[in-house]
């Protein structure tokens, strides 16, 4: 499929500011799953520099910091991405991943970030247990029916602002956002030994939706197939139909802008609008 992905952030303060440093994630990532045809990033006003590098987990990052006081924040991204990958399942396991836990022990320095516990709770490891356990701890059965049941049991809802609720919570309340149901996603295969990560980015959806927004999905690790995609939001394992813009071990380090600014009693206000168009080859 080939994307066309228009998304502006607006900023407004009640006075003028004065910026710290921003760091920016709004470029796709170029791997085997897609290809970047052509992206542009136009920023006001205008940074007094500007400078782009690769984060820890291989995110594109552009840094920017300014020089005068302003009371605007405007950042206009224009894409086009090709999605590459038609089938889901186009791949053969390493043995050591068919059965849960799946042993790390030749990627386990990698891979200990991917593992650790968003936030040990008793709750959910039973409940990541009594999945693993009725499909014999077969991994692709376990995270399919993971994927199922967060999607066919738990209310979706949308929220424009906050951080992702606790896997608990979300598991308890049986509710929460595409990130809520992505982070309890991620914490239910650490505690089955699944290296697993938090994704940001856009999906098909709806064409007709008069209001898009960015995406949350979670993507496990598995040998032999590298990392793939779930989204527990729409029930489905990713192909075509989804475009990252960042993956990390934790929610925080794949947050679009990230910076602050200096202003003695300044409010600030955001709005944004996303257009996403699909040719469907």
């Amino acid at each position: 499929m080939q994307f066309t992905i228009r998304h502006n952030t607006h900023y407004r303060y009640s006075r003028p500011v004065q910026f710290g440093p921003h760091w920016l994630r709004f470029h796709p990532r170029d791997d085997g799953a897609q290809r970047i045809i052509w992206h542009q990033l136009n920023i006001t006003p205008t940074p007094l520099g500007r400078s782009e590098h690769l984060d820890l987990e291989g995110n594109r990052v552009t840094q920017v910091w300014f020089e005068e006081e302003t009371d605007h924040f405007d950042i206009e991204v224009t894409m086009q991405v090709e999605t590459l990958r038609r089938n889901a399942f186009d791949f053969i396991l390493m043995p050591e991943a068919a059965v849960l836990p799946i042993n790390h022990e030749h990627d386990a320095i990698c891979a200990r970030a991917y593992l650790e516990r968003i936030e040990r709770d008793d709750e959910v490891t039973a409940f990541a247990a009594e999945l693993s356990l009725a499909v014999n701890r077969d991994t692709l059965l376990f995270l399919n029916d993971l994927n199922r049941q967060l999607y066919a049991d738990f209310s979706h809802m949308h929220r424009d602002t906050g951080a992702p609720q606790s896997p608990a919570h979300t598991l308890n309340s049986r509710r929460g956002a595409c990130r809520d149901l992505a982070v309890l996603f991620v914490d239910c295969c650490r505690s089955e030994g699944i290296a697993a990560r938090f994704a940001s980015g856009y999906q098909k959806g709806d064409q007709q939706s008069e209001r898009r927004h960015l995406h949350a999905w979670p993507e496990v690790y598995l040998p032999g197939a590298g990392w793939r995609g779930f989204d527990p939001t729409h029930g489905e394992a990713i192909a075509d139909t989804h475009v990252t813009i960042a993956a990390a071990a934790h929610p925080r380090d794949t947050m679009p802008v990230i910076g602050g600014f200096k202003g003695q009693g300044a409010t600030s206000t955001l709005d944004y609008t996303v257009e996403i168009q699909v040719l469907d080859d």
